[in-house]
This record gives structure tokens, C-alpha cells and sequence, in this order.
């Protein structure tokens, strides 16, 4: 996903809806830049190949 695309995505979030993904953002970034477990490769690659469905479940 762009990162403009993300942006835009984001932006259309409620002000509650951006605090959650800052701190989700944060979270990742705390657990480093690859995977702890398969689980969380699991979320990374659903998140990849789903943002359509992430961003109608935002809504």
C-alpha cells in the first residue's frame, strides 16, 4: 500500500479511530522490524493483502 493511499485512509478515521492506529504503529514499532512470532507475520500479511477490507471494517 502507498504510503500517500495509507495517509488518506487514515485521515478519513474518526480522531479515536487515529489514536488507535498511532498507538497499533507504536506497538509494531516497539516489537521491532520483523515478526516476534507467526502470528504477527500472519496480521502483517493479511494487512497487505486486505487494506479494502481493513478500511471497511474502520468505517
Amino acid at each position: 500500500m502507498a504510503a500517500e493511499h495509507l495517509a488518506d485512509v487514515i485521515g478519513s478515521l474518526t480522531p479515536e479511530q487515529q489514536q488507535s492506529v498511532k498507538q497499533f504503529i507504536d506497538f509494531l514499532k516497539a516489537e521491532g522490524s520483523s515478526p516476534a512470532s507467526p502470528f504477527l507475520a500472519a496480521v502483517d500479511q493479511f494487512i497487505d493483502r486486505h487494506p479494502e477490507l481493513l478500511r471497511r471494517l474502520a468505517q
